[in-house]
């Protein structure tokens, strides 16, 4: 073999195993960045799931508030029907315009206060809902928080600890 071919084998080889290095660096840099993602989201786990209640909770007192707001307003409707067919009779039963206004005024304080009641009722539906609303948003607030601090905690330690054995794996003294 030639002294050229010698060269040319000898720096490919070398060359190799300097990529052979590099590749290894590489691989154990992402290994390393695919370790930290998968403790982030373990991490993350309860907030995940934390939230996920929070969204079917919030779900769930919003369906019940649709089904009283449904409810109150077949009601509402229904009292409408009632008033009208009342004021038909009224107006079949007259005899007179004055009579015919007259019996229509006397129907109106009932209407207007049964008005007044389905309002309120309907006003009495939003208003707890939005309590209820409020009420899970504060809990999940609350439990982010102090989910939040464990894991903070958590990574405090799992620092400490890493640090540790990095420099037990380096050969610096272990701090006493």
């Amino acid at each position: 073999m030639s002294l050229s071919s010698q060269i040319v084998l000898t720096a490919a080889r070398v060359l190799g195993e300097r990529a052979q290095g590099y590749a290894g660096r590489a691989l154990r840099l992402a290994q390393r960045g695919a370790e930290q993602a998968a403790v982030r989201m373990q991490s993350e786990a309860p907030r995940f799931t934390a939230l996920t209640e929070a969204g079917l909770r919030a779900a769930e007192v919003s369906c019940r508030a649709l089904d009283r707001l449904l409810r109150q307003g077949l009601q509402s409707a229904r009292g409408v029907y009632v008033d009208g067919a009342e004021r038909l009779r009224i107006t079949a039963r007259a005899d007179s315009f004055a009579a015919l206004y007259g019996a229509q005024s006397a129907t109106l304080p009932a209407s207007r206060e049964r008005i007044a009641k389905e309002l309120e009722a309907t006003w009495e539906i939003v208003v707890s809902t939005g309590r209820e609303l409020a009420d899970v948003a504060r809990e999940v607030q609350r439990g982010l928080v102090r989910t939040r601090q464990r894991a903070a905690h958590g990574r405090t330690r799992a620092s400490r600890r890493s640090k540790r054995a990095t420099r037990h794996r380096s050969g610096a003294a272990r701090p006493s």
